[in-house]
């Protein structure tokens, strides 16, 4: 896998997830709106995995269902380009995002499968649904801090 996607799982995976908790927040430019579809405050489950899917597919360049190598470094360098020389790796939105998808990656192949993509995007919902209400809101949808773990209730 590219190393630099490697170096960054350290960083938070739900970050870069949550910061897109409110509508219309999607990736700036993206045209894509945040997991609330329906803009009432409340991020359920299918509105979760609707997004992951939206978001897997436009990630997806050949439409293959797989987001290879070459579709992980167009990734990386669309965010170096948007956030300067320094690139993705300083903590910033796209350092967040690359560490998701690396871990995403879940038997380490180099390659995001679909299945992969909706397996980590449960895994992120169920850690964000502190109370397990199958819903996030409140204190759930806050933003984690850069390079930090979300805020514990």
């Amino acid at each position: 896998m590219n190393r630099l996607v490697c170096a960054v799982l350290g960083l938070s995976l739900l970050g870069a997830a949550a910061a897109h908790a409110q509508p219309g927040s999607g990736q700036p430019g993206s045209g894509m709106r945040g997991p609330d579809a329906d803009g009432d405050g409340v991020v359920t489950a299918a509105e979760y995995e609707a997004f992951a899917l939206q978001r897997f597919e436009r990630m997806d360049a050949n439409k293959d269902g797989v987001i290879d190598a070459a579709e992980l470094e167009a990734i990386k360098q669309r965010f170096v380009q948007r956030e300067g020389q320094g690139g993705p790796g300083g903590g910033g939105f796209g350092g967040r995002m690359l560490a998701q998808l690396a871990a995403q990656d879940a038997d380490k192949d180099g390659r995001i499968t679909r299945d992969e993509a909706l397996a980590a995007s449960r895994t992120q919902f169920g850690a964000a649904d502190k109370d397990g209400d199958g819903k996030l809101t409140g204190e759930e949808l806050r933003p984690a801090p850069a390079g930090g773990p979300p805020p514990r209730q």
